[in-house]
């Protein structure tokens, strides 16, 4: 019997969501800066969302970027191999 490759997404999973929640953490305190002026207006609280999903994104892109080689070559193994 051939042994089944684990996945790299299960076994890497504690630090992916580790990296989820720090990138949370950064764009939690990007909102709470927006109400750094001792004024929350709505407008204010959206741009600050706004504002923190972009560096939720950038910071977990950031992360991921630095870890592709270890999941795009698992991901495209099912094809073959690849020449360019």
């Amino acid at each position: 019997m051939a042994k089944k490759k684990k996945s790299p997404f299960k076994s890497n999973k504690h630090e992916i969501m580790y990296h989820l929640i720090n990138s949370g953490l950064a764009a939690g305190l990007v909102i709470l800066g927006s109400c750094a002026n001792g004024q929350i207006t709505l407008k204010g609280f959206g741009v600050g969302v706004i504002a923190g999903l972009i560096v939720l994104i950038a910071k977990f892109k950031e992360y991921w970027d630095g870890q592709a080689g270890e999941y795009t070559r698992n991901i495209a193994s099912f094809v073959g191999p690849i020449s360019l």
